[in-house]
């Protein structure tokens, strides 16, 4: 469609339903702001709820104790075993200098960018000034997410993946930008280019630092941002085009630090053996976190399709930026994982829930211009959502470390034991169980990290975390000595003990007497028989 003469009075639209220039129309500014506080509150509200009361899991013990390392050793000795870049850890280190250790102080920095990312959301039709349905588009989408149960699951842990998701968002939004204003000539030019190039750069580069497997989805939205300019009409592609190449310059060079650590981490991983698996399951998990549990992911996934095809009849590009971004990385992540090495977990893709909203919120707006109707399908879509939020404020911790320890301490006697297996519960029970008078721990073959001087171990979960062997059993057998009782505290103690020695060497030495499970660790409680 050609546009207007006078293009200086228009706008782009990147909706569905209305022509690509439409008259300058928006919200009412005092509406528009009320709404975006109105879901602003929400989101503080569904993420607050059990911060303090759930044990931190394993994955949240790692980001305890690596945040606690010096400066220093976090940046030089931590990337040779562990596999994900220290930005995360570094924020996190100054967050809890700030506001203290406790589990919902650690866990409050991924809050505050989960509904940093919700805000964004919100009001990114004001930013990209795409008119009044554009507005009521991105409220709706920023509503879907500050209810939306896969969001608020990471909002709630004390991992990168809602720093990622506001970094991927915020490129999105600054790639949907450069589209925007490529539409007209005339506006491209009054538009700073230079700062989309820059924002671009940065959160481009800020999705990188947040995790190894970032490379993937940054391929993706590069890939959809190029085919999206060739979308455009000719005479818009050329000046765009150099924006795009000239922030992926920028955002490589932003990350351009860590990419011999990044090497040398996926030297290392390729030789590991990793704890997962690859499973047709995987082909639906994404989507299903996504889109907020698998009750509402059945309404929110057709209404996705509605929404990108009604968004493809008016606006092909940014139908291209969204949908690729959504559907590339993660199809990568699988043929790896099906074909190379098994890394896929859906968690890796928590990221895709923003640009799944737009295009449910497209399909709301697209569908019927009635209020009502409108209202009853999102309060449908809400009250799904909603119900998967509160089970999972209800539910029990992967990984209880603080039941754990308090069970142990509560029934300790003189002369106890504690063994456990994989050794990187060790960053657990730092965290828990480092008081006085608990009993003395024997991390077998010895404290995360454990590096094997002489090479040649085989790790499982990162390159601290080795499985056993016979010389480690050895090990084991001096140091027992002659306990009272022993605690076997033992986590997916299969993948690094698959021979069952170490259970083997404790059962010889006393009677199984008790059993525990705290998520799924378990304790088994032996009493001596020379005693």
């Amino acid at each position: 469609m050609s546009a207007p003469a006078d293009r200086s009075r228009n706008e782009v639209s990147l909706l569905p339903g209305v022509s690509s220039y439409v008259p300058r129309k928006t919200l009412n500014t005092t509406l528009f702001w009320a709404s975006a506080f109105a879901i602003l509150l929400i989101a503080v509200g569904l993420r607050i709820p059990s911060l303090a009361t759930r044990s931190l899991w394993l994955d949240e013990a790692y980001s305890a104790w690596f945040s606690a390392r010096p400066l220093q050793e976090l940046w030089t000795k931590v990337p040779q075993y562990e596999t994900h870049p220290p930005l995360y850890y570094t924020l996190l280190k100054g967050w809890r200098g700030m506001f203290g250790a406790s589990e919902d102080a650690l866990r409050s920095l991924s809050v505050l960018v989960s509904v940093l990312t919700v805000l964004l959301l919100s009001i990114s039709g004001r930013l990209l000034r795409v008119g009044r349905d554009g507005e009521v588009v991105s409220l709706l989408a920023g509503l879907f997410l500050a209810a939306n149960a896969g969001s608020i699951k990471y909002a709630q842990e004390a991992r990168p993946y809602a720093l990622e998701t506001l970094a991927v968002t915020a490129t999105l939004l600054a790639a949907a930008g450069i589209l925007t204003a490529a539409r007209s000539q005339d506006v491209f030019r009054k538009t700073p280019t230079t700062a989309l190039a820059v924002i671009l750069s940065l959160s481009g580069g800020l999705v990188l630092w947040c995790h190894n497997t970032a490379v993937f989805v940054l391929f993706g939205v590069w890939c959809a941002l190029f085919i999206s300019i060739l979308l455009l009409e000719p005479a818009l592609r050329l000046r765009a085009l150099a924006v795009a190449i000239v922030a992926g310059i920028g955002a490589l060079a932003v990350w351009a630090p860590f990419l011999p650590w990044f090497i040398h981490q996926s030297q290392s991983f390729s030789a590991m053996q990793f704890w997962i698996s690859s499973s047709p399951h995987d082909l639906v998990t994404a989507w299903i976190l996504a889109g907020g549990g698998l009750p509402p992911a059945f309404i929110v996934c057709p209404l996705a399709i509605g929404g990108a095809w009604a968004l493809w009849r008016r606006d092909r590009p940014l139908t291209a930026l969204l949908s690729i971004t959504l559907m590339l990385p993660l199809c990568l992540v699988l043929a790896v994982s099906f074909t190379v090495k098994p890394i896929y977990i859906d968690r890796l893709f928590s990221w895709m829930a923003p640009p799944l909203m737009v295009f449910v919120a497209c399909c709301v707006v697209a569908v019927t211009t009635s209020v009502p109707v409108r209202a009853v399908i999102c309060a449908i879509l809400l009250a799904s959502s909603l119900q998967v939020v509160i089970a999972g404020y209800a539910e029990e911790p992967m990984d209880n470390f603080r039941a754990l320890s308090r069970e142990i301490m509560a029934q300790a006697k003189p002369g106890d034991a504690v063994i456990v297996v994989p050794n990187e519960l060790s960053v657990g029970f730092e965290y828990y169980a480092g008081v006085p008078d608990f009993p003395p721990v024997t991390y077998v073959p010895g404290p995360f990290p454990y590096l094997s001087p002489a090479g040649g171990r085989r790790y499982v979960a990162n390159l601290g975390a080795p499985a056993i062997e016979l010389a480690d059993i050895d090990g084991l057998e001096r140091k027992l000595g002659n306990p009272g009782r022993i605690w076997l505290v033992t986590r997916g103690i299969g993948i690094y003990d698959p021979d069952g020695s170490v259970r083997r060497v404790v059962a010889s030495r006393g009677t199984l007497v008790a059993e525990f499970h705290f998520g799924i660790i378990e304790a088994s409680l032996y009493e001596s028989r020379t005693r």
